[in-house]
Order: structure tokens, then C-alpha cells, then sequence
């Protein structure tokens, strides 16, 4: 926002506080963080990053928050400050204010770790239109090891969403090097118990909100191990693409919250599915997430934990044989939904285990053969580490020890089981390859937000106020009647 603006914002928030005295509190917060003399425009921003940069050679993790637009037009302030900051990053130890004693004999390393919050689609398509913004881009992400997006969706155009679907993914694959990719979508938490949503939007609109998927094989990430989806919805089909064209290399997925997108009638029997039926036999056209990957050639995953997985209705169709999809539990003992799609990536077939059988198959798994099981005996079976990301049901324990098997310990192995061997949210409490950049960048110093956020519910506490008094202010208004004596204004 450049002074002018600034400025012309002032006087009329001065004349909205003469109006309305219960804004100034909102106003104040307002002037605190961005509406003052002391705010800078594009310029002094750019001097200041590079002020930084180039004292700073050994900086090789960056986190760039970018100011999040909650109402209004489409506002530039954001691509403006994105495009300065990996112009100072491209730029740095080449040009700067910093005499040449003090860099000629530095040597500055380049970043490997980027977390970007609150890029839009918007941001994206605008800097790949821009030549040098372009160039500046692929600079920074060409070295990138480490990367957290989190992205806002706002072009409803099908023109626009191709575009950005395209330019995304081309940026994405000239990190090369790239060994750990979050993407963070623009969902909010949604309400895992039902895990269906459905927004009452156009198609153009549901459609918009989807991260896209540019498949391009031959330019695959051949260095990524770790990837995470976050609070988003997707395709199915661009799911498994965006999976399979990196599944050389691919060693932990992890999903929290990902919804995939269902046409609701308009697909009737090719309904795309995470699990599927064990009683119905899938079409050449219809799409299963879990059989798909258990199927998915050179796909050797070691880790696979889900979190909230759901669907994403737009015109779900009441009257199929599956109303709810996959995702009541066919055996009857009430699994988790993320616990059976684990279990069926991982597992050949469904193990469906009548409550009254007193012998049960052990499911084949790496490294253990399958074995018949009595109720009445005991088995031993040795694991490793790797048998346990393999093996979601089975609990914990410690490596090179014999499991013993008993009767009591029938009910994990027939149901529920620990949250760690499938949640994705438990599971990187302790182990966290991807998102943990957006909590800590160096493992030291984590971010608090928490007072900020507590600022934020409050000024839009006192904005809400405000807009119901300027709102009863205008009721009152259009309530008013003309005194036919004197021709005055009286407001009831």
C-alpha cells in the first residue's frame, strides 16, 4: 500500500470514527500494524530485504508470509511483495548497499528450504507473465530441498485455472533437487464425522477449488521422498498421476483432511472411491484410490499415513445402491475410515474377520509369511521397523523382540488399533518430514501465532460490532420521517 493510499485511507476512517466512536479501537488496531506514517511502500521494502540478505550469506531457510486477502477486488500487494523478495534472493551478493570490503570475499549460499504461506493462484499466473519475476523464480526454487506452500484459490475463470494449473507445476519441477513438497490447501476444518462436504456454489466455482494437476512424466521430481497434502480438495485421477509420475522415489505420503472431488450423479456407477466394495467389482472407468496405488507399478512406499479423509459432493445423487460411499465399515466392527484405506493400500484383499471365528488368516505382509492363527495357541512372529509402517494394525514395540500373540490381543489385530500406526497427525508428533518447516524453520526457535490470532478475533469482534451499528444506523435512517412543520429529519 503506498503512502497516498495510506493517506486517503486516514481521512476517511477520520470521518467514519466521528460517525461511529465504536470503530476507533478497530481503527487503532488497524493504524498499529499497517496505517501510519512509518509504513513503507514497495521501495523501502525492497531495501530492507536486501539489508538482510546480504548481511546474512549463510541464510538457507526462508519463510515468506504473504499478506492474506480475506474480502474485496484482487489485490497486487501480494504478487508485488512475492516478486521483490525472490528478486533480493536472486540478486543477493550482486547488487546491494553494502560496501564491496564488506561482500567481495563473501560467498552466499544458496536456499534450501522455503515455506510460503498465502500464495494465491493470482501471485502464480502473474509472475510466470513477467519475464524477470520468472527467472527470479526459477532461481530460487531451482535449489530448493525443503518446500511448504500454502495456497489461496481465487481465479474462477476456466482460462485462468488451466493457466495456473500449468504455471504451478512448472514451477514446482524446476526444484530439481526437491526431496520434501507440502502443499497446504484453503479448506477449513471441516467436521470429520460426517467426511462430506458439500459447497453451494457453481460448477465453476467447485471446480476452482481443486489443486490441479499438470501431468507431465517425463519432467518427474526425481529426488522427492516426502509428500504431504493438506486441507484440500483434489481430483482423484490428478491425485494418483501426482503420485505415480514421482513414485520412483516417493518413500512417506501423507494426507490430512483431503477431500476428492465427486460430480455426485453425473458419474453414477463410476463414482471415484478411496476404498471401494469388497463386494462389488470396480469398472475400467471408475477410480479406487487404495487399489490403485496397492497396484501402482514401482510405487514402494515405506510410510503411508492418512488423516480425515472425505469426499467432495457437488450433486451427490441420493438414490444409488451407496449413498455414503465407501465409508461405512463392511465387517461390522465400526474401523476407522483412514484405518481401512491403510490397510488396503498396504494388504492384498480385505481381511473381513467374523467376531465368532476362532481361526483367522494373518494377512501376508513384507517380510512375514501368512500364517493360520488358533485362538487357543500362541504365535511368534518377529518385526522390524519396516514391518511396522507396513503393518497398520499391529501395536508398537521394541525392535528385535518377539510379539507374542494371545487370545487377549485378538481385538487390534480384528479392529481397532493404535492411532499412530495410520493418523497421520499422531504419527508426526514424532516424525515429521514435511510440514514441520511450518512450525520451525531450524528446530530451535517455533513460532507462537497464537497472540496474533487472539488480535485478529478481536478486531473482527469490533468489526462485527461496528457493522451492526453503521447497519442500525441505516435502518434508522430509512425509518425516518419528515416533519411537515418545519421540514426537519426525525429518526425514531
Amino acid at each position: 500500500m503506498s503512502l497516498e493510499e495510506i493517506a486517503r485511507l486516514s481521512d476517511v476512517f477520520s470521518g467514519i470514527i466521528q460517525k461511529v466512536p465504536e470503530m476507533e479501537p478497530l481503527l487503532s488496531s488497524l493504524r498499529r500494524y499497517c496505517m501510519n506514517d512509518s509504513s513503507f511502500d514497495e521501495t523501502d521494502f525492497k531495501r530492507v530485504i536486501d539489508g538482510v540478505l546480504q548481511r546474512a550469506p549463510n541464510l538457507a531457510r526462508l519463510r515468506i508470509n504473504l499478506p492474506f486477502q480475506v474480502v474485496g477486488r484482487q489485490c497486487q500487494t501480494a504478487t508485488l511483495l512475492l516478486a521483490t523478495t525472490f528478486e533480493c534472493i536472486a540478486l543477493r551478493g550482486l547488487q546491494n548497499e553494502v560496501t564491496m570490503e564488506e561482500t567481495m570475499d563473501v560467498e552466499y549460499k544458496r536456499l534450501e528450504t522455503l515455506v510460503l504461506d498465502h500464495v494465491t493462484d493470482t501471485s502464480i499466473i502473474n509472475i510466470c507473465h513477467n519475464p524477470r519475476d520468472l527467472q527470479n523464480t526459477i532461481y530460487v526454487f531451482s535449489s530448493l530441498r525443503n518446500l511448504t506452500l500454502s495456497i489461496k484459490r481465487q481465479e474462477v475463470r476456466a482460462s485462468r485455472q488451466t493457466a495456473f494449473a500449468q504455471q504451478l507445476w512448472f514451477l514446482l519441477r524446476k526444484a530439481t533437487q526437491l526431496e520434501s513438497l507440502c502443499v497446504v490447501g484453503w479448506n477449513v476444518k471441516r467436521d470429520i464425522t460426517t467426511r462430506r462436504h458439500r459447497h453451494s456454489v457453481s460448477f465453476s466455482e467447485w471446480n476452482m477449488r481443486c489443486l490441479p494437476y499438470d501431468s507431465e512424466p517425463w519432467l518427474a521430481l526425481n529426488h522427492l521422498k516426502f509428500l504431504e497434502l493438506k486441507r484440500l480438495d483434489i481430483d482423484p485421477r490428478s491425485l494418483l498421476a501426482l503420485i505415480e509420475e514421482n513414485s520412483a522415489s516417493l518413500k512417506e505420503i501423507y494426507l490430512n483432511e483431503v477431500y476428492i472431488k465427486v460430480s455426485g450423479a453425473s458419474e453414477l456407477s463410476n463414482t471415484p472411491l478411496w476404498i471401494g466394495h469388497p463386494d462389488l467389482q470396480r469398472s475400467q472407468e471408475s477410480c479406487w484410490v487404495a487399489e490403485s496405488l496397492r497396484e501402482m507399478d514401482g510405487l514402494n512406499l515405506e510410510i503411508l499415513r492418512v488423516t480425515g479423509l472425505g469426499y467432495d459432493d457437488f450433486d451427490p445423487d441420493t438414490h444409488t445402491a451407496y449413498p455414503n460411499y465407501d465409508l461405512v465399515d463392511p465387517s461390522g466392527y465400526n474401523i476407522s475410515f483412514d484405518q481401512r484405506f491403510v490397510e488396503a493400500v498396504f494388504h492384498k484383499e480385505d481381511v473381513v474377520l467374523p467376531p465368532s471365528s476362532p481361526i483367522f488368516e494373518v494377512p501376508t505382509l513384507p517380510g512375514i509369511a501368512g500364517l493360520p492363527f488358533n485362538a487357543s495357541a500362541a504365535l511368534a512372529i518377529p518385526f522390524t521397523e519396516l514391518d511396522r509402517a507396513h503393518a497398520p494394525y499391529i501395536p508398537a514395540f521394541d525392535d528385535h523382540v518377539q510379539k507374542i500373540v494371545t487370545d487377549t490381543e485378538l481385538a487390534p489385530l480384528q479392529g481397532h488399533t493404535t492411532p499412530v500406526l495410520y493418523d497421520a497427525v499422531t504419527f508426526q508428533q514424532d516424525h515429521n518430514t514435511t510440514s514441520q518447516f511450518k512450525g520451525c524453520l531450524d528446530g530451535y526457535f517455533y513460532n507462537h501465532n497464537e497472540q496474533a490470532l487472539r488480535e485478529l478475533q478481536r478486531i473482527i469482534e469490533i468489526a462485527d460490532k461496528g457493522m451492526d451499528l453503521i447497519s442500525a444506523e441505516i435502518d434508522r435512517t430509512h425509518a425516518a420521517e419528515v416533519n411537515p412543520e418545519d421540514g426537519t429529519l426525525v429518526i425514531p
